[in-house]
C-alpha cells in the first residue's frame, strides 16, 4: 500500500514537470501586454587548430631519394668510427649533451636535418627499433644503406 501511494506521488510530479516544461514556460513581465521575450544564449567558440600537418607519402615505386643520397626518410649507418662509436647529440653542435654512442654498423631512420655547425653537417636520427634512441650525429661517420626499390 505505501509502495502504491510513493508511485503516485512519483507520477504525480513527473506529469506536473512535463506539463510545466521543468519551468521554462515564459510567462509576461508585470505591467506588459502579454508580450514574451525568449533570451537565447550566445553561441561559444571551440578552439580549434588551423596548422595543417603535412604528411609526405611516397609513390609505389618512386623512391623519395636518388640512390645514395641522405635526406630524410633515408636509412644510415654509422661507419668509419674505428670501434670508437659515434657520439648522438642531444642538438646539432659539439657543446651538446650527448645522449648515447651508437656503434659501427648500427641502423638509424633519418628524421631531420641538415643543420650546419661547428664545421659540420647534422643529421637527425632515429633508431627504427627504439624511438627513445634518437639525437643528432655528424654526417661524415653516416653511410647510406642502399635498398632495392625494385618491385
Amino acid at each position: 500500500m505505501v509502495l502504491a501511494v510513493f508511485l503516485a506521488l512519483v507520477l504525480l510530479g513527473i506529469a506536473y514537470l512535463l506539463l510545466r516544461g521543468f519551468g521554462r514556460i515564459a510567462k509576461p513581465l508585470p505591467g506588459t501586454t502579454g508580450a514574451v521575450i525568449t533570451l537565447i544564449p550566445a553561441p561559444t567558440h571551440t578552439a580549434t587548430s588551423s596548422v595543417p600537418t603535412l604528411i609526405f607519402t611516397p609513390t609505389p615505386g618512386e623512391p623519395f631519394l636518388a640512390t645514395g643520397m641522405m635526406g630524410l626518410g633515408a636509412y644510415v649507418k654509422v661507419a668509419d668510427t674505428k670501434g670508437a662509436g659515434l657520439r648522438v647529440r642531444a642538438s646539432g653542435s659539439t657543446s651538446a649533451a650527448s645522449n648515447f654512442v651508437a656503434m659501427d654498423e648500427e641502423v638509424f631512420l633519418v628524421i631531420g636535418g641538415p643543420e650546419q655547425s661547428d664545421g659540420y653537417t647534422w643529421w637527425q636520427l632515429e633508431a627504427p627499433y627504439d624511438k627513445n634512441r634518437a639525437g643528432w650525429a655528424v654526417s661524415s661517420f653516416l653511410q647510406v644503406i642502399e635498398t632495392d626499390s625494385a618491385p
